[in-house]
């Protein structure tokens, strides 16, 4: 009888250590679970006067923390990095994805590896809606595998949104109305966007923001290849007192990325809320990159700047003198072992099916 109390006893306080234990252990995996996740988020360029950076500062991190908490045990800190503190523009998709930042924002046209990737600056006189834009880049990612594949094969990184630019058009020291108007003259741009001269008579000059407003004042160039918004943000009306929408197009051609062994650790729910604010801020960034546009030329018109809307019939005749260029980017893009052919063609229909009518429209053979 003793042996039977002595073994009662012993296996409840068996099973009361082994509860004890189980919940013990229960709290320890919950509290393993619960963690702060930080995040260092890099970028060359400023967020003030920028369409897609002022989208990641005020709506993509704080959408993406305030739902992780909301949603999830987990929070999110932010560290940033930016206007090239940590990393140039050229330099953000070697650090994305050697994990130096776990969060980059790519644009395309600074690094020469995407020049497949840059696709959308090879079509001027594209849509110069940044919304209509951003949908026809992403539809053209999700058909062509080879796009997204590409970053996490070969450059180690998760894609999450695409970003928007403004409507490129042109500030101008004389009147610019017509085709025949830049003959002889001189226009500063940057990267891909000087392939937009081509056949012209202008001479093109490689520029950047910070030295165009002495570039103008000086002669240095007679022109300067820029969204309305950061043309007057800059003062160049004040040395450039003429401002052309050439309607060149608003080319989506940047991205957020993440670095993707960062992104495989990260819980699903996680995963998941950031794709769901990355779609979100596809659309936000565009819309604001419009807005932007829309408002720099009021800026402007108050200033006392000269406004010139380029008919469509010069547009049509500039893009028919450079019919061949897409064609002969669309082969480049081949030779480099990319599907060229078939990522211009969609982009090409992707535009046409969300309503839009080229000036002239590009046949990719």
């Amino acid at each position: 009888m003793k042996n039977d109390v002595k073994r009662s006893r012993l296996t409840l306080g068996t099973a009361l250590g082994s509860a004890v234990f189980a919940a013990a252990s229960l709290a320890l995996v919950s509290t393993s679970l619960a963690d702060t996740f930080s995040f260092r988020v890099g970028s060359g360029h400023p967020v003030k006067g920028l369409s897609h950076m002022e989208a990641l500062e005020y709506q993509f991190l704080p959408e993406v923390a305030k739902r992780v908490e909301e949603r999830t045990d987990h929070k999110i800190k932010w560290i940033k990095a930016y206007s090239g503190s940590l990393v140039k523009l050229p330099e953000t998709l070697g650090a994305t994805q050697k994990g130096l930042i776990d969060i980059g924002v790519i644009n395309y046209p600074h690094i020469t590896e995407l020049f497949v990737q840059n696709f959308p600056f090879y079509f001027p006189f594209q849509t110069g809606d940044a919304v209509m834009a951003t949908k026809a880049v992403r539809a053209t990612f999700d058909e062509v595998p080879w796009l997204t594949k590409s970053f996490e094969e070969k450059y180690n990184q998760k894609l999450l949104a695409i970003g928007a630019n403004g409507n490129y058009g042109i500030g101008t020291t004389f009147p610019f109305e017509k085709f025949e108007d830049l003959k002889g003259k001189k226009v500063g741009a940057g990267g891909p966007n000087l392939l937009w001269f081509e056949g012209t008579g202008v001479a093109p000059v490689t520029t950047n923001l910070g030295e165009a407003y002495n570039a103008l004042k000086s002669g240095i160039y007679d022109g300067l290849v820029i969204f309305p918004g950061p043309y007057y943000g800059f003062k160049l009306q004040e040395v450039g007192t003429n401002f052309t929408v050439a309607n060149f197009g608003s080319p989506s051609a940047l991205s957020i990325n993440m670095n993707l062994d960062r992104w495989n650790k990260l819980p699903k729910e996680v995963q998941d809320i950031f794709l769901e604010v990355s779609a979100e801020y596809e659309i936000h960034s565009s819309e604001l990159a419009n807005e932007a546009d829309a408002k720099g030329l009021e800026h402007l018109k108050a200033a006392g700047t000269n406004i010139i809307n380029l008919p469509v019939e010069e547009q049509a005749k500039w893009a028919r003198g450079l019919a061949e260029y897409p064609n002969r980017q669309a082969e480049e893009a081949t030779s480099r072992g990319a599907p060229g052919t078939e990522i211009f063609r969609t982009y090409i229909k992707n535009l046409k099916e969300l309503g839009y009518q080229w000036p002239h429209e590009y046949q990719i053979k």
